[in-house]
C-alpha cells in the first residue's frame, strides 16, 4: 500500500493579508525580467550582467563590490560571480582600491562601453513597448509605489531578526 505524502492543512490564501499584493508584484517581475532577458539574448548579455554595467554608466567611477552589491539588493559573495563572468567577456576590469587593499574596484572597458550602449538600446526599446500600456500617470504611479516597497523592504532587511529565514 502506497504511503500518502502527508500535506499541511488547506490554507485559504484569500485570507492572507497583502498575499496577492506579493504575488502581483512577483509575477510582475518574473514577466518582465522574461521579456528584458529574452530581447537582451541574441545581444549575448544577461539581465543582471546589464544591470551591473548600467550602474557603472550611472555614476561613471569605478565602483566598489560593496557599492555593488548594495544597488543590486545582493550580497557581495553572491555578486563577485557575476562580476567575475562580466570581466571574463572583457566588459569590465577589477583592482585593488589603492586607499584600502581590501576593497575591489570595477570599472569599465572600451568594451564594456560598447557592449552597453548596444545592450542598453535593446533593454529600452523591450521597456518602452513593455510600459506601454500604462498612461505617464500611472508609470509615474507605478514608480513611486514600488520605490515605497523598495524602502519599506530595505528597512526591514536591516533589522535583527525580520530577514527571510
Amino acid at each position: 500500500m502506497a504511503t500518502r505524502t502527508p500535506s499541511p492543512k488547506a490554507v485559504r490564501t484569500d485570507k492572507i493579508k497583502r498575499l496577492s499584493e506579493w504575488e502581483a508584484l512577483q509575477e510582475a517581475h518574473n514577466a518582465m525580467f522574461k521579456v528584458q532577458e529574452t530581447a537582451l539574448l541574441p545581444q549575448g548579455i544577461s539581465l543582471p550582467q546589464l544591470q551591473v554595467l548600467a550602474l557603472l554608466a550611472r555614476e561613471r567611477r569605478p565602483l566598489m563590490i560593496t557599492e555593488l552589491a548594495r544597488w543590486t539588493v545582493k550580497e557581495p559573495n553572491s555578486l563577485t560571480g557575476l562580476i567575475d563572468r562580466v570581466e571574463a567577456k572583457g566588459w569590465v576590469r577589477t583592482h585593488g582600491d589603492p586607499k584600502d587593499r581590501r576593497k575591489r574596484l570595477v570599472e569599465f572597458t572600451k568594451e564594456g562601453v560598447k557592449k552597453f550602449e548596444g545592450a542598453f538600446a535593446v533593454a529600452n526599446k523591450a521597456s518602452e513597448k513593455l510600459f506601454s500600456v500604462l498612461t505617464p500617470a500611472e508609470t509615474k504611479q507605478l514608480k513611486t509605489y514600488c520605490q515605497k516597497v523598495a524602502d519599506a523592504a530595505a528597512s526591514l532587511s536591516r533589522k535583527p531578526g525580520l530577514r527571510a529565514q
